[in-house]
């Protein structure tokens, strides 16, 4: 079987998407470049044309991935608008929902991503800091969070960071085999809900 030519502009993203699932399934240490390759119907050649070896191409799976995380927090919210009261729980229902219509995704940056390569977990703590920083727009005085005491301000950085913590952590615990598989998805979105609640008031 011929496989397609490396230079095409679209093979990129055809071998980015292959690397996800794969990766997903596989995990960093067990997937090769050629496994990836045979997954996006294209030769080893093609996959080094557009990538420098496995840890570029990981870490380009893994910056699709939280960009897409972003775009949907953004599209509910913009940088520069406003939190409304309801804000924060239809980020939640969004996220929730794209990680049960994207496992392969989902499983890759809440199962794989933390130290696979030095690469991965910088892309992750700054994901994480993107979001922490974000999150002061759900408390009532957020215009005043950054001139505050430091004391003011050193309890709301550890609460947001506590939100932005659990709101990832509770995606691989409710995964198949994680130790909330078994509860209802319906109780522990609304459980969700009622933790940032309570997180944000506590500041």
């Amino acid at each position: 079987m011929t496989k397609l030519p490396a230079h095409r502009p679209s093979r990129r993203d055809d071998i980015v998407d292959a690397a996800i699932s794969v990766f997903a399934r596989r995990g960093f240490v067990d997937t090769s470049i050629g496994d990836i390759a045979d997954a996006a119907d294209v030769a080893v050649t093609a996959v080094y044309y557009h990538f420098a070896g496995k840890e570029d191409l990981y870490g380009a799976a893994i910056a699709k991935v939280l960009h897409q995380i972003d775009e949907i927090v953004a599209r509910i919210r913009a940088d520069d608008a406003p939190a409304e009261s309801d804000t924060l729980d239809r980020i939640i229902d969004a996220v929730w929902d794209w990680v049960d219509e994207n496992p392969d995704p989902a499983k890759l940056v809440h199962l794989h991503t933390p130290a696979a390569t030095r690469q991965a977990a910088q892309l992750r703590r700054e994901f994480d800091e993107l979001h922490v920083r974000r999150a002061f727009a759900y408390l009532e005085d957020s215009a005043d969070a950054a001139t505050t005491a430091p004391q003011r301000l050193a309890v709301a950085t550890l609460a947001l960071r506590t939100l932005v913590d659990v709101s990832i952590a509770i995606h691989p615990m409710r995964m198949p085999g994680g130790p909330l598989s078994g509860c209802s998805p319906k109780t522990l979105r609304r459980s969700m809900k009622e933790i940032s609640a309570r997180l944000i008031r506590s500041v």
